[in-house]
């Protein structure tokens, strides 16, 4: 995608400020399961509520690295059928596919987003060994996914809009 446009930059720089939170996230999942790990094995019991709060981190990690993952387009595709057709057909493969993608997303995001409304009303909490506070994390869900979608459209317009078919990938990794 090209990021110089103004929805290019935007995109670019909520993928940065979602990517950032996400990292966090993940650094308080690696240092907190390593503590809780320590603190098991010195005095036989784990951190009370750590467990509660590494699931919802995860939450937070894989929606809100959606975003950053597409700004990087670095989605897993199967290109075995890509690489087959002229690149003007790829092209139109391509825009397709994030439009599919796009509207996969969205049909997500719709019901995610009344969910979050919901549990946000209710201040909806999940018991574990403490009480959790979860609506924040539903709706961590309904916008990643909202974003996401966006992203995704936005890339199946650039594929659409680009002069040249983008030039063929060579493998990453040797044929044996």
């Amino acid at each position: 995608m090209d990021y110089s446009s103004r929805l290019g930059a935007a995109l670019r720089a909520l993928s940065n400020l979602f990517g950032a939170i996400a990292t966090l996230f993940l650094l308080f999942l690696m240092f907190g399961i390593t503590l809780d790990a320590i603190v098991r094995a010195l005095y036989g019991h784990s951190i009370p509520g750590l467990f509660e709060m590494s699931e919802l981190s995860l939450v937070v990690i894989v929606f809100f690295g959606l975003g950053w993952t597409q700004m990087d387009d670095a989605h897993i595709r199967v290109t075995l059928l890509h690489k087959k057709v002229p690149p003007r057909v790829a092209q139109w493969m391509d825009a397709l596919a994030w439009l599919a993608a796009a509207a996969v997303l969205a049909m997500l995001a719709y019901p995610a987003s009344g969910e979050a409304l919901e549990s946000i009303e209710i201040r909806e909490f999940r018991w574990g060994y403490v009480e959790v506070p979860v609506w924040w994390t539903k709706a961590i869900v309904a916008i990643g996914l909202w974003f996401g979608a966006l992203q995704m459209l936005a890339q199946a317009g650039c594929s659409l809009c680009r002069a040249e078919p983008a030039a063929r990938a060579t493998p990453a990794l040797a044929s044996h």
